[in-house]
Order: C-alpha cells, then sequence, then structure tokens
C-alpha cells in the first residue's frame, strides 16, 4: 500500500512539473504594457496603460486606458492665424482582441476617446486594426502600428483625427 501511496505522489509530482514546462505561452508571457503612443486614437501623444488576457496562446484580449495631449487644428492660408491653437486633454481607451503566433498579432477592437475642454464633440469611438508585436519575456519592447476612423464625431472641426498610429512600450 505504501508504494502504491508513493508511486501515486510522484506521478501526480511529475505530471504538474511537465504541465508547468509545456510549451503553452500563457504561463511566461507578461501581462501588462506602459506605451507611448504617437498620433492615432485623436491625440498627438498619449502615455496608455494596457492589460493583457490571454484566452489561449495565439489568442488574447487587450484592454488600454490612458492620457494624452492634442491640439485645435488650424488652416491659415493667408497670414497667421487670428488666435493660437486650443490645447486638449484626450483620454483614450480601448479593448481589441489578438489573433497570432509567438510575438506577431493582427490586432482588431473598437476604442474610444474622451477630450477635455471646448472641442465639439467630446468623445469619438472608432475601430480599429493593426499590427502588434508582443514580446514573449518581461522588460521588452512591445510595438503596434495600427489605423482607425471615427465613427462617431466625423464633422469635428476642431480636433484633427489622424488615421493612423505608432505605439512604442515596455511589457511586465
Amino acid at each position: 500500500m505504501k508504494k502504491l501511496i508513493l508511486i501515486l505522489v510522484l506521478a501526480i509530482s511529475f505530471s504538474e512539473m511537465f504541465a508547468i514546462n509545456s510549451n503553452d505561452s500563457t504561463f511566461v508571457r507578461p501581462l501588462n504594457n506602459i506605451n507611448l503612443n504617437f498620433f492615432g486614437d485623436a491625440s498627438i501623444i498619449s502615455v496608455n496603460y494596457e492589460r493583457l488576457y490571454f484566452l489561449k496562446p495565439g489568442l488574447f484580449l487587450s484592454f488600454k486606458a490612458g492620457i494624452g495631449y492634442t491640439q485645435e487644428f488650424q488652416l491659415c492660408i493667408f497670414g497667421p492665424c487670428e488666435s493660437p491653437p486650443e490645447d486638449y486633454i484626450t483620454f483614450p481607451h480601448h479593448f481589441t482582441f489578438n489573433i497570432g503566433k509567438k510575438r506577431h498579432f493582427f490586432e482588431f477592437g473598437l476604442g474610444g476617446t474622451i477630450i477635455g475642454g471646448n472641442a465639439s464633440h467630446n468623445y469619438l469611438i472608432y475601430p480599429l486594426a493593426g499590427y502588434r508585436l508582443q514580446p514573449l519575456k518581461s522588460k521588452k519592447l512591445t510595438l503596434r502600428v495600427y489605423g482607425s476612423i471615427p465613427i462617431t464625431g466625423l464633422e469635428t472641426e476642431d480636433i484633427i483625427f489622424l488615421p493612423f498610429g505608432l505605439s512604442f512600450g515596455l511589457s511586465f
């Protein structure tokens, strides 16, 4: 009876050890990112925190929230503008699905930006799609190149919405 219990305990121990060392990368991947975005998300520049939720090794969800800066769009053809451009604080956020292998992912989802100040539209919603380089280990560089076009606020006169964005960050 003691030998049976010893064999059972050893078998469970070895199976647990092999389960941890499996090729499933959800155990070793970093789940958090800090990003610096240039353009996109109705911001000229923004700093964002992102949380990743892995469903499978090649599929994860991403939730992002941040704070950014943008300026009023002015086009002054004949001489200087009458007033300096107005500055705005932005609060970009998004929810995306990411499908891929190892470090390379196709990203698609829905985003929004709250624009603080006297903008003609204070909230923009937009679909987004792009490429993501997500590292396998912590303290490595993340990269996102994405495009988006607003669904709401297309007639925004004072904010220029660039249809692309670039994001660099650090995973942890």
